[in-house]
């Protein structure tokens, strides 16, 4: 077998492997593992890190260092590409066709070449891997298809196929815009791929003559791009037990869009209300519903949607529709009380992943793709509304970061709890965990101004004087807020819902997904479980399953914004830069930076899945939802979690192995695919019950004390007042 030549740096042992590579018949499988360097962990004594190779003679430590050189060739090759095209753009080169040439004829066989090698790989080891699948294993063991399934993806998961669009995306029609095609989009013209993922900031819905729409069926989100899979393996060891599309459907959708608007404008919740009624029909059983990420959020929304009437905007279910058609609500990493990253993402475009990006191949991207544009594209998607933290002062009080013994806050320091004389700040007694910490060394003469023409252009406002009052009012609500040392969730909320993304209250996302009443629960809460208890449904089961054991973010440092932190931004002559909202009022600082108390680049880490926090992924698991205030028909929650452990694997690089926790990874995870599949089976699926690792009972525990003693503190100073 010759191979082709490529200039991507290949490691020189993988070639020769697959140059002699035997029969399948006669590999073994060989691994290697590297030992964890803390010596005094008790947490996991299995390896943190383990290659697997197939070939004949044991893997040596150079082969480690060359495949790792080989997947940081190809992350090099394609940012270098990055840059060719940034510099073509910067260099008056606008036709697209000479650019697609060039990635035509040099990029994608390259790229192409090296991913054949990978799945050469993998073809040969199949029938061992096949072998090894908890769906293979529980087969032999008499498991089969039982329950029909109905999965809802999560957040960015489902591809987006264009089905209307300008001059310069046409060409891709019904292809997917958000996935391989949209990369190279992105790659050949920035401007057309924006406004093409973009959704109209005063509507919620589509921009004029632009119609992106969710690609349909498993094929929408088996896989992201590639060979970097989503669902893929979950539903292949589905088929392992006998599932097939006439039992399990993917119920995939615009993840862009607010709930509600996903029903005005898809008709998706009547949709899925049916696809359920058929399948409970069809097969004669109740449904199990399966969400990731955010989807669960989507299906808790569902819920309270179906059983409301439809003279009050619901789906006319009544209130037994969920427990006679529902067996069970799985939930995979559910982002039940929202995730921190939302609100710097909409804030100014920012979040971990941008801060820390590729070391100083940040600088380029942030030319190319700066913060402006992506807050303006992010802050757009009703959906991540959705996700902002809910449950103000349970992200207050700290539980997740500080222990027992160190209850109380200062910043994001912990303070002896025997000491609470410095918490007297007004409200933030006994919650004084900010989102943002806030820098005080600029002056309020430092802010950017908001160009009144760039408020003008706004279609609620018809006069000047309309958008001279709001320029105002934007003005005076920045300026406020800047006088502030730390901004709590409650305060980050309410900043950004009348700030809204520089629109002020034109912006229709934070209409849509928040309510400032509290009592009962309205179309804006249905999304949130601590306002919107769970469905009448005794006979339902609900299972809580998430990863752990993974630095998540938390809370961050941010600082006052300054003409300066713009000059190296995005192109200001850029034609989808032209009409849009100019200068953000805070930036993130990257300058705080102490691993001893989990701080990174301006980041404030705590455990989670690396995406959600455990706070978010957990609290409502192992105690709101165990009352009858957060669950009164007292639905049967289950909680199981699965410690994160990294390994590594040549014929699935971009993963983390068959036991990652990670928020994507964990759809993979064997542990948790064989408990997925002990619940849609009915195979001993007693063996599926709570399993936690994690803090996540002690911060239940610590936070309920905290609210104990916040209410005492309350009730004195009214008797004493």
């Amino acid at each position: 077998m010759v191979m082709p030549e490529s200039p991507i740096p290949f490691p020189e042992g993988w070639i020769a492997v697959m140059r002699s590579r035997p029969s399948s018949s006669s590999l073994a499988s060989e691994a290697i593992s590297i030992p964890s360097m803390d010596e005094s962990s008790d947490v996991d004594e299995s390896p943190i890190l383990t290659i697997r190779r197939r070939r004949r003679k044991p893997l040596a430590i150079r082969d480690i260092v060359t495949t790792r050189n080989f997947i940081l060739g190809i992350m090099l090759f394609m940012a270098s590409q990055l840059l060719f095209g940034f510099c073509l753009h910067k260099a008056g080169v606008t036709e697209t066709d000479v650019v697609e040439d060039f990635l035509a004829q040099r990029v994608k066989p390259n790229l192409e070449n090296g991913w054949a090698r990978i799945n050469g790989s993998i073809a040969a080891t199949y029938l061992t891997q096949e072998r090894q699948r908890p769906g293979f294993q529980l087969a032999q063991q008499g498991a089969k298809a039982n329950y029909p399934i109905v999965m809802v993806p999560g957040f960015i998961t489902s591809g987006l196929e264009l089905w209307e669009g300008h001059e310069c995306a046409r060409k891709h029609f019904r292809q997917k815009l958000w996935g391989l095609v949209g990369a190279k989009t992105f790659l050949t013209d920035r401007d057309c791929f924006l406004k093409h993922l973009k959704l109209d900031p005063y509507t919620g819905s589509d921009p004029e003559n632009i119609r992106l729409r969710a690609a349909q069926g498993f094929e929408g989100a088996d896989y992201f791009m590639s060979t970097i899979w989503v669902w893929r393996k979950l539903i292949e060891n589905l088929a392992d037990v006998g599932y097939d599309p006439s039992t399990m459907t993917m119920m995939t959708y615009d993840w862009r869009l607010a709930f509600p608007k996903l029903e005005e404008r898809d008709g998706y919740l009547t949709k899925l209300k049916h696809t359920i009624e058929a399948m409970h029909k069809t097969n004669g059983k109740k449904v199990v519903l399966a969400s990731h990420s955010m989807g669960s959020l989507l299906t808790l929304y569902f819920f309270a949607w179906v059983t409301v009437s439809e003279k009050d905007g619901g789906g006319g279910g009544g209130k037994h529709w969920v427990d006679e058609h529902i067996h069970s609500f799985v939930n995979i990493a559910g982002p039940l009380l929202g995730v921190p990253k939302a609100a710097p993402a909409i804030l100014s475009g920012e979040m971990k992943d941008t801060s820390v990006l590729l070391g100083h191949f940040g600088a380029v991207v942030e030319q190319f793709f700066g913060r402006q544009l992506r807050k303006e594209l992010f802050s757009s998607w009703g959906s991540l509304w959705a996700m902002l933290p809910k449950g103000g002062n349970i992200w207050g009080i700290g539980a997740d970061i500080c222990s027992e013994t160190s209850e109380v806050q200062q910043g994001f320091t912990c303070k002896s709890s025997d000491s609470y004389e410095h918490v007297g700040k007004k409200k933030h007694d006994f919650y004084s965990m900010p989102l943002f910490d806030l820098k005080g060394d600029e002056t309020l003469d430092d802010l950017p101004k908001i160009p009144p023409t760039a408020v003008s252009t706004d279609r609620f406002c018809e006069n000047v004087d309309c958008a001279d009052d709001q320029d105002s009012k934007i003005q005076q609500l920045i300026s406020d807020y800047s006088s502030r040392d730390s901004l709590s969730v409650e305060e980050t909320l309410k900043f950004l819902s009348e700030w809204g993304g520089g629109l002020g209250p034109s912006l229709s996302a934070p209409d849509l997904h928040f309510s400032s009443k509290k009592g009962k629960p309205s179309h804006k809460t249905w999304h949130d479980p601590t306002q919107t208890p769970l469905p009448y449904a005794p006979s339902m089961k609900l299972y809580c399953l998430y990863g752990t054991g993974i630095k998540t973010e938390r809370a961050y440092f941010y600082k006052r914004s300054s003409t300066e932190d713009f000059s190296q931004d995005s192109d200001e002559n850029s034609t989808y830069r032209q009409n849009q909202k100019s200068d953000l009022p805070f930036i993130m600082d990257t300058d705080p930076d102490n691993e001893d108390q989990d701080i990174r680049k301006g980041v404030k880490f705590a455990d989670g899945d690396g995406s959600v926090p455990l706070l978010s992924a957990g609290l409502m698991c192992v105690d709101n939802w165990k009352k009858k205030r957060h669950n009164p028909s007292g639905v049967q929650v289950t909680t199981r979690e699965y410690f994160h452990r990294q390994e590594f694997l040549v014929e699935d690089p971009m993963r983390g192995g068959p036991r990652s926790a990670d928020h994507v990874d964990i759809l993979g995870n064997v542990d948790m695919t064989e408990d997925f599949l002990r619940i849609v089976t009915n195979f001993e699926d007693g063996k599926v019950n709570d399993h936690i690792v994690s803090d996540i009972e002690n911060i239940s525990k610590r936070i309920a004390t905290r609210n104990r003693m916040a209410f005492h503190k309350k009730l004195l100073r009214s008797i004493f007042k």
